[in-house]
């Protein structure tokens, strides 16, 4: 439980026993019920000092109604506030700094604003240094798709939309919000929001996305219903001609399962009258809408080529996707 994972890890920080008494019924009567729906509220003692700790029923979502509620609570009580959580995104425990709001993540982190202590236990928590696969989609939709905001579906239907399990669209989210790209609002309909507009957003998320090609094969027949890729399909939004060789793209697990069932004439890694790019996601998901020409979307193409040997005029044809499509 929580309150015991809570008291042995104050002990082991600050080297003192606490003990944890539920707020005084007079008091929480004085509470709006949402309150006491959303916390469990228990008061105990500090190097003398009093301290109110809610322990939150569910994640902290939104942070100015968070700050909000213990305005509240600390005008009826004239006590110190301390929000307890088993966990708490990187985003969130920033902004509850940056306001000099107390906390507890049991095992991970103490701060504690008007004692001046604060402790975090680094071993345990790591900020993410890369972006899931599954998260790109949904920064690159936010892009390409702007008529489509992705803050009108709960993450049910985002997990539906982008033919994600409901863990695997959990993952994504929570990769983002680490990240700072997003925040998480509602409690139990959840939905993303984006922090900043296209520009930003790209900058800063410039330094995390990958190339979506996880490995490239041969094959002398052209596949049907795969989406052009390469040169094929710089060609659709940039001044370029097509390449000389036909380029497609596919999701991995698609492709295993056709090369499973020799669907491919003359598969291998080293040539053949077309390539095969083997995706880390589905490219299906961000070009339907983008495509006239049964290509790839722009911004995958850019990331899939950028980092290659390239000549000027590819480095130009680049430029203009990024202009077209971000600025």
């Amino acid at each position: 439980m929580l309150q015991k994972e809570l008291i042995e890890y104050i002990d082991e920080v600050i080297g003192q026993k606490v003990l944890l008494k539920e707020l005084n019924i007079e008091v929480l009567k004085q509470l709006p019920f949402v309150f006491k729906h959303n916390y469990e509220f228990y008061i105990t003692q500090l190097y003398g000092q009093k301290v109110i700790l809610m322990l939150v029923k569910d994640e902290i979502l939104n942070i100015t109604q968070l700050t909000k509620q213990i305005d509240i609570i600390h005008g009826i009580t004239e006590v110190p506030i301390a929000v307890v959580a088993e966990n708490i995104s990187f985003s969130v425990r920033k902004r509850l700094l940056e306001n000099k709001i107390s906390f507890i993540i049991p095992g991970k982190q103490l701060f504690l604003a008007p004692l001046l202590i604060h402790f975090q236990n680094f071993s345990n928590y790591k900020k993410a240094e890369t972006l899931l696969p599954s998260a790109q989609v949904l920064i690159l939709y936010h892009i390409l798709h702007r008529e489509d905001n992705l803050r009108q579906y709960s993450f049910r239907v985002l997990s539906e939309k982008f033919r994600y399990t409901q863990m695997g669209i959990t993952k994504a989210v929570k990769n983002l919000e680490d990240l700072e790209f997003i925040n998480v609002e509602g409690n139990k309909e959840k939905r993303i929001v984006f922090i900043d507009d296209i520009p930003e957003l790209w900058k800063k998320a410039e330094n995390y996305l990958v190339n979506p090609v996880f490995r490239v094969e041969y094959t002398d027949e052209k596949p049907e219903n795969f989406l052009g890729a390469g040169y094929t399909a710089l060609e659709e939004y940039t001044d370029m001609n097509p390449g000389n060789q036909y380029g497609c793209a596919v999701e991995r697990n698609e492709f295993y399962k056709m090369k499973k069932n020799k669907e491919f004439m003359n598969l291998n890694k080293e040539d053949g009258n077309y390539f095969i790019q083997v995706w880390k996601y589905d490219p299906l998901l961000l070009s339907e809408g983008i495509t006239k020409k049964n290509n790839v979307d722009p911004l995958s193409l850019y990331l899939s080529m950028k980092d290659n040997f390239i000549d000027e005029r590819t480095e130009m044809a680049l430029e203009q996707i990024i202009n077209k499509y971000i600025w």
